[in-house]
């Protein structure tokens, strides 16, 4: 079974903790320099102290050196700041500033730094997963060692080599890289480096199926760590154990990998603590408890890339699948298939064999010298038929794909030309309700004239001979005129009303909130219900058609309310949010059942004046709780 298995931690050297009281006496140093080479040097070991102490300390006293206008500081700055971002986990950081040092001590002729430096850009490409570019480096760099003699920088470089291969597959090979490694560390007593070597090579070996040797070396490094004291080796030791322990016993496993996180918190180290999570992610799964092993698996998924990130994807869909979320889960699969396809194992192999083809051409070309003249047929006839077979396969997979894609690009426009025409009836729609408002707008705004200017004038003048008349009659008939009098003054005054209510065009000039307040005063005058308006924080001009249709909705809505919801007080209010107009109505009312809501006339108008403007109601009402309603309409 396939699982999250570690990357091992492998490379840059791991400064040895400073105590606080060297911290202290370099910081007074600092104080008390003025020479700004004194100062830049001193930075610099205050930022390698702070390596295994705070890290973001570390890069601001770093930084501080890479101020100095020298190349061989700026060179030692640089170096330092890949180290401190390779160790807070980023990565792309670390690499920049290796990059940029290797650059410094090219240019001043340091061959031999240039090459320890290609050892810690090296660590960072096999932490970014690209690990044939990684064996590319380190071969460089272990090759200028050779040279030099110095066995131990050799195994540094081996040792991240070995980590590589281990990474590819080639277990043999990273056994092998990783074994010499560890003789030349135990030769030279450093231990620090043995506790990289061990737990790497425990890693290689259960890669390779090898569980006791895997168990016997990490209990060696475990045994070691504790010795000295090395809480950041024991959480990869941790890490490693609770890998092995996986599927031996569960339990176990994840108190190793606990343990390892908490290390790794109280250090404040993110690399590899996205290794524990996911093997606790593959316990959760094992054991059913989806919703925690996707929690796991989704803090790993930002922390992983290459054939390990296809793994986690893989996983998640597994969770998402369990939880009974499918649309999920065939997300998640189709893009780990997505991503496997583009980590093609051909490529991998055909890199690997250009780094290694100066170490083994010679044997290669004796082993194809030894073959006999009849195995070579054969092999000819194979690949033949293999090239056919892959052609056969290639061809089925281009035409599949051609297909593919043809027919999603036609559902893609036939989608698009459907989209198109529903837009055009849309606006046609749309057009269609502007005219029709239009219209009746100015059926209103010509009955308005009519009574204003015939039935209001005519009312005028029988109001005036009224008058006339009553004053030339005896007193006995006065108070019938009286009676008369008064109601032509009434049909008058509501002749005046109706020409005013109906003459929007004059009323909302004076603007929509100003005409509102006009409206509520004389309904508020007239009928046993108090009108309110209250302007919030409107306090531009509203376009005038925007005006003309809000009006004409409250109109309405007023109109409804006072004829059904025997309401006394309406309140109105207008406020503006993020170029959006709304207007809320409460009444204090019977209210009604929004379920058994009657779609009259009046209502109708309303919505489809609402949607010429694009705009949104919201009616929130029970039976005996009054009515509260929300216009929302776009700026």
């Amino acid at each position: 079974m396939i699982r999250f298995l570690p990357i091992i931690f492998v490379a840059l050297t791991i400064s040895v903790i400073a105590q606080n009281s060297e911290i202290d006496s370099l910081k007074r140093v600092l104080v008390k320099s003025y020479n700004p080479t004194d100062k830049a040097n001193v930075s610099l070991l205050l930022a390698r102290n702070y390596e295994s102490v705070d890290i973001d300390q570390g890069k601001i006293y770093a930084r501080r050196a890479l101020l100095e206008n020298n190349d061989s500081i700026m060179a030692r700055a640089c170096n330092q700041l890949g180290r401190l971002f390779f160790y807070s986990s980023q990565l792309d950081s670390a690499k920049i500033y290796f990059e940029k040092a290797i650059k410094l001590l090219t240019k001043i002729g340091n061959k031999k730094q240039v090459a320890s430096l290609s050892n810690s850009l090296g660590a960072v490409q096999l932490r970014q997963g690209d690990y044939n570019k990684c064996i590319k480096t380190l071969t460089e760099s272990s090759a200028y060692f050779e040279e030099c003699g110095d066995e131990v920088i050799v195994a540094k470089c081996y040792n991240n080599m070995s980590a590589a291969f281990a990474e590819l597959g080639k277990y043999p090979k990273a056994i092998e890289y990783n074994a010499f490694a560890i003789d030349i560390f135990n030769k030279y007593n450093m231990l620090s480096y043995q506790l990289i070597a061990l737990p790497n090579l425990a890693a290689q070996y259960l890669k390779a199926g090898d569980t006791l040797k895997a168990i016997e070396y990490n209990l060696q490094a475990e045994e070691l760590a504790m010795r000295v004291g090395n809480k950041r080796s024991l959480s990869i030791i941790y890490n490693n154990l609770g890998s092995v322990y996986l599927d031996i016993d569960a339990a176990k496993a994840k108190e190793y990998l606990l343990n390892a996180i908490s290390l790794k918190n109280e250090l404040n180290l993110k690399n590899g603590i996205e290794v524990a999570q996911g093997n606790l992610g593959y316990l959760h799964l094992k054991n059913k408890n989806y919703k925690t092993a996707l929690d796991y698996y989704l803090e790993v998924k930002n922390q992983v890339n290459g054939e390990q990130l296809v793994y986690v994807l893989d996983q998640i869909s597994k969770c998402y699948k369990g939880m009974h979320n499918y649309d999920k889960a065939l997300q998640s699969a189709q893009n780990a298939r997505i991503l496997k396809d583009s980590l093609t194992d051909a490529e991998n192999k055909k890199i690997f064999s250009e780094i290694q083809i100066s170490y083994e051409t010679e044997k290669r070309e004796r082993e194809i010298l030894e073959l006999e003249r009849k195995n070579l047929e054969v092999d000819n006839k194979r690949i033949r038929n293999q090239n056919l077979l892959l052609s056969l396969l290639a061809l089925f997979f281009f035409v599949t794909v051609f297909v593919y894609f043809f027919l999603k690009k036609t559902r893609r426009r036939q989608q698009q030309e459907q989209n198109k025409l529903l837009k055009r009836l849309k606006e046609q729609e749309l057009q269609g309700l502007d005219k029709i408002i239009e219209a009746q707008e100015n059926e209103r705004q010509r009955i308005a004239n009519d009574l204003h200017d015939n039935l209001g004038s005519r009312m005028a003048t029988l109001k005036l001979l009224i008058n006339d008349v009553h004053q030339q009659l005896p007193k006995q008939h006065h108070t019938k005129f009286k009676k008369l009098e008064s109601l032509a003054e009434e049909t008058y005054g509501e002749v005046r009303k109706i020409a005013h209510n109906n003459h929007t065009g004059v009323l909302i000039s004076r603007g929509l909130i100003p005409s509102m307040k006009i409206i509520a005063n004389q309904i508020s005058e007239s009928n046993n219900t108090s009108v309110y308006v209250i302007n919030i924080n409107v306090e531009k001009r509203i376009k005038n058609n925007i005006e003309i249709q809000v009006f004409r909705i409250l109109q309405e809505l007023i109109t409804n309310i006072i004829k059904h919801a025997k309401a006394s007080e309406i309140t109105i209010q207008f406020s503006e949010d993020k170029d959006e107009l709304n207007v809320m109505i409460e009444d204090d009312g019977i209210g009604f059942d929004i379920k058994k809501i009657n779609y009259g006339l009046g209502l109708t108008n309303i919505e489809k004046r609402l949607t010429s403007l694009a705009g949104k109601i919201n009616i929130d009402t029970s039976p005996g709780n009054g009515t509260t309603i929300i216009l929302t309409i776009p700026l």
